[in-house]
């Protein structure tokens, strides 16, 4: 079926791909800076009590073995160098009974930190008292600051048991930055990674899938110029190299459909030569025009049967062809989604037991947003989930469909032959400038499986399908003139019922709302050869066909209503059990 538009422009799966993956990388870097800011809030004042528990922490474990050793020139270098620190207001270290054993440059000598801060004086003893650390937000001229309070015991303090405390002042505004520079650092580091993840996949995937079938097309194109098929060079042994040998078995077999065709030409012509010898033998007329009628309908019958059960085969083959690298795809998601989790792990980890990077690592994880992606990479794998499974879904239609080849009985659902065969015809039912889309409406009843030749009713479903979108088509072509004359135009729809009928048989109605079949011509719907369609559109055998398979093979009822300008209806009433003489044709 040829394009009704040749001028719209159509995506191919390669530019589809790599544009999928553009607007993914986008997105990854829109929802990072978003959600990223929402982490910096949310886990900032955490992050601040940290980032000081630390310092104080490493303030204790120096003072403790310098006091240990009595060291108190050390122990004041100590004290003076840690008050050099980014964020560090005042050091102070205490021995049991509150009294200053060193402190910062910041502090004069009589200045202690009781002094300062009396009405800490209850909390601090508390603290050392119990051994408990202690962390209390106070303001400094006008800044706000966190005391953070450290208990620790030494020889020094004799065996009486008094503990010592670390205290440290620190800038609360300075440790805020800190903390949200280390945020966003870690984010934009997941951000290149993602990225770089996502551009590798491109890549991949355009190498081992998309390049192989772009040749495959190409090959394709070039055999409708030259009039055989070569098997692209570069194609490798795997599965897409099986779907070129299935395009060259499918081309030889449209070769002998050429040569059919030759054949009937030229029993075309025999056909012209009996028909002027039936003026001579006028008492033989009747018979041999019934001969070459038959004759006729076994030749179309039989090229219509040949090419779709060539159809078939192909999308059969081509339907089985995409199904496994797609399930490939879609099977190695799951791993990959555990490998992506046990990395994001991993990188919690580091990020827990090294708070404090280097500062090429710490750049690096600012440039790629890693915060965002450790939770955006889920919802990606996710979407890509949900694209394959539309994939999976439209494959099983493809092979539902394919059925049209085969001629053996069986139960088979028929809501999905329709479906099916309404996923092929899609692409007819879509909006085009010159008209607006075809709707359909699913009026399914609750029907059992019925035994039948599930590919020859597929072949009646898609005949009047076709038939119906065509009569549609027809009478969109004339809707701006009746629009012009004030006669307002319904929608064009197509509406599809079931419905079972006495428990022995079921019915299936096509109805659409186009211009309806003239009286005149209604009775010679089902004649081999009649059609209303312009040369080179319709052959007349699609409705001809169609009674056979459901009158002549199925037993049963094959009908037509319509009233002029209200559109058609054809029913098919078939039994639950076949009935008629299976055939292999």
């Amino acid at each position: 079926m040829t394009d009704a538009n040749p001028k719209k422009r159509h995506w191919s799966l390669s530019q589809q791909l790599l544009l999928g993956f553009g607007s993914s990388i986008i997105t990854v870097g829109l929802v990072t800076l978003g959600v990223n800011y929402r982490l910096i809030r949310q886990n900032l004042d955490t992050q601040v009590r940290v980032r000081a528990m630390a310092i104080t922490e490493t303030l204790e474990f120096s003072a403790e073995s310098l006091i240990q050793g009595e060291n108190i020139t050390a122990l004041n270098r100590m004290v003076q160098n840690y008050s050099t620190l980014p964020a560090v207001v005042e050091i102070f270290l205490l021995n049991p009974q509150g009294q200053t054993l060193a402190q910062g440059p910041n502090t004069t000598a009589q200045d202690s930190f009781l002094d300062r801060y009396p009405h800490l004086i209850p909390q601090v003893e508390a603290a050392m008292a119990s051994g408990t650390t202690l962390q209390v937000p106070i303001t400094i001229n006008g800044r706000p600051a966190l005391v953070t309070l450290l208990p620790f015991s030494s020889t020094m303090f004799g065996s009486t048991g008094g503990r010592g405390a670390a205290i440290a002042v620190l800038d609360l505004n300075q440790l805020q930055q800190d903390a949200q520079r280390t945020f966003t650092h870690s984010t934009l580091t997941l951000l290149l990674g993602a990225t770089a993840i996502l551009m590798l996949m491109g890549m991949l995937v355009r190498r081992l899938v998309l390049q192989p079938i772009e040749d495959l097309k190409k090959a394709v194109e070039a055999s409708k110029e030259t009039g055989t098929f070569t098997m692209p060079a570069a194609l490798s042994s795997h599965e897409i190299h099986f779907l070129g040998r299935s395009f060259d078995k499918v081309f030889r077999q449209l070769e002998a459909y050429n040569q059919l065709q030759i054949e009937i030409a030229h029993r075309q012509k025999v056909e012209a030569g009996l028909r002027e010898s039936e003026t001579r033998e006028r008492s033989k007329s009747k018979a041999l025009e019934q001969a070459l009628q038959e004759m006729q309908h076994m030749q179309m019958h039989m090229v219509q049967s040949e090419k779709m059960s060539s159809l078939g085969q192909l999308v059969a083959g081509v339907a089985h062809e995409i199904n496994n690298p797609v399930n490939f795809i879609y099977g190695n998601l799951s791993h990959a989604d555990e490998y992506i989790q046990d990395l994001l792990t991993l990188i919690r980890l580091y990020q827990t037991h090294y708070p404090d990077p280097d500062p090429v690592i710490q750049d690096e994880i600012d440039n790629i947003d890693l915060e965002f992606l450790q939770t955006d990479l889920p919802k990606l794998l996710q979407s890509m989930q949900v694209g394959a499974s539309r994939i999976r879904d439209i494959v099983k239609s493809l092979r539902v469909f394919s059925r049209m080849d085969e001629s053996e009985v069986k139960e088979v659902d028929l809501h999905e032959g329709i479906d099916s065969t309404l996923m092929i015809l899609q692409n007819r039912l879509k909006a085009r400038p010159e008209h607006p889309a075809i709707q359909v409406v699913r009026d399914y009843g609750q029907i059992p499986p019925v035994e039948c030749s599930a590919g020859q009713l597929n072949q009646v479903f898609m005949n009047l399908l076709c038939n119906a979108i065509d009569a549609l088509e027809e009478t969109m072509a004339t809707a701006p003139v009746a629009a012009q004359n004030g006669q307002p135009s319904a929608p064009p729809t197509i509406t599809i019922r079931t419905e079972p009928v006495d428990g022995q048989r079921v019915r299936i109605q096509v109805q659409d709302n186009g211009s309806g079949i003239p009286k005149n011509i209604r009775n010679r719907l089902f004649d081999p050869f009649f059609t209303t369609k312009p040369v080179g559109r319709g052959t007349g055998m699609g409705l001809s066909i169609s009674q056979e398979i459901v009158v002549g093979k199925h037993g049963g009822q094959l009908t037509c209503d319509s009233i002029q300008g209200q559109g058609a209806t054809f029913g098919i009433t078939i039994p639950l059990r076949f009935k008629g003489k299976q055939t292999g044709d």
